[in-house]
């Protein structure tokens, strides 16, 4: 891969892996950073030969492996301090309310779940990607993505039910 199509790659999915950067760190300059450590390392790797077949998930690989680093070494930021950088998802003020509301739940949730659970269905959900995808990422099968979309589905319904009590 030359530096024309490493370029035409990261114009196609950098908003993408900021995106999978951000709904896993909660941190805006965070996962900027991770972004761009991940084309980084990505043009490190091409530079020393190595045969890339699938950029994109190639690229999510690196993103998702620096993320796992990134989230071992410190714990996530809360929404009030995501909202003090500057995350503000609403259009109006009614919106802001639900949207808060909506995210500080959905927050708790994936923080509640096993890691290899909350991991794809966050890929699944957030980053609308394919099983097949996810699992070139993860480096496992289809099928073990698929039960665990299946399983961590089943523990999001837990919790909203144990919520509910």
């Amino acid at each position: 891969m030359g530096r024309e199509a490493f370029l035409e790659a990261y114009d196609k999915h950098a908003d993408a892996i900021f995106k999978h950067c951000y709904f896993r760190l909660f941190n805006r300059e965070r996962a900027k950073e991770i972004m761009q450590d991940t084309f980084l390392r990505a043009w490190e790797q091409m530079a020393k030969g190595v045969e890339i077949k699938n950029i994109k998930a190639f690229l999510y690989r690196i993103a998702t492996n620096l993320i796992i680093d990134d989230t071992r070494k410190k714990k996530t930021s809360s929404l009030d301090l995501m909202q003090g950088q500057g995350f503000n998802p609403a259009v109006s003020d009614t919106d802001a309310i639900f949207n808060r509301l909506d995210g500080e739940r959905v927050k708790k949730m994936i923080e509640r779940m096993d890691e290899k659970y909350a991991t794809v269905i966050l890929m699944r959900y957030v980053d609308d990607l394919t099983v097949k995808e996810i699992s070139e990422i993860l480096s496992v099968t289809q099928n073990v993505v698929s039960v665990r979309i299946h399983r961590g589905l089943k523990e999001i319904k837990k919790i909203i039910y144990e919520e509910s009590k």
